[in-house]
């Protein structure tokens, strides 16, 4: 069975390259430009099986509370977030993580394996029990 992938991004460019990606590999990739299109797709009977999100995001929902919101909708689905702010400095608030976050730039290679890492995992990644900045 082909996994579903959700990703969010903001950036054309970058939400193009990633959907490419992951296409070519074989998965059915769902592209939203937001939190909020993001929102609505989750709140539809489309199997998705892993969100891919950028962290930071103009409007409402940022990526963490986007995370927080799928969260609620779909226990079981796999969150792989993604931000060009190392450590998160510029980050205000706090929230839960809910899965992996790879830093920008990244490699189409290495958002293959950890896409591919947590559709394989059945645990929560131990990242996803702490509790992480959040940009707002």
């Amino acid at each position: 069975m082909v996994a579903t992938l959700l990703v969010v991004e903001d950036d054309d460019d970058v939400r193009d390259l990633a959907v490419n990606v992951l296409r070519d590999a074989g998965y059915r990739v769902l592209p939203a430009m937001n939190g909020g299109i993001a929102l609505v797709m989750l709140e539809q009977e489309l199997p998705i099986d892993l969100m891919f999100t950028d962290v930071v995001m103009p409007g409402d929902p940022d990526g963490f509370i986007l995370a927080e919101r799928a969260k609620e909708l779909r226990p079981n689905l796999k969150i792989l977030y993604a931000t060009g702010f190392s450590g998160l400095s510029r980050a205000e608030g706090r929230a839960r993580i809910h899965g992996t976050i790879m830093e920008k730039p990244y490699r189409p290679t290495g958002l293959l394996r950890e896409v591919a890492r947590l559709l394989a995992s059945d645990e929560p990644s131990a990242q996803a029990q702490q509790e992480a900045p959040v940009h707002r």
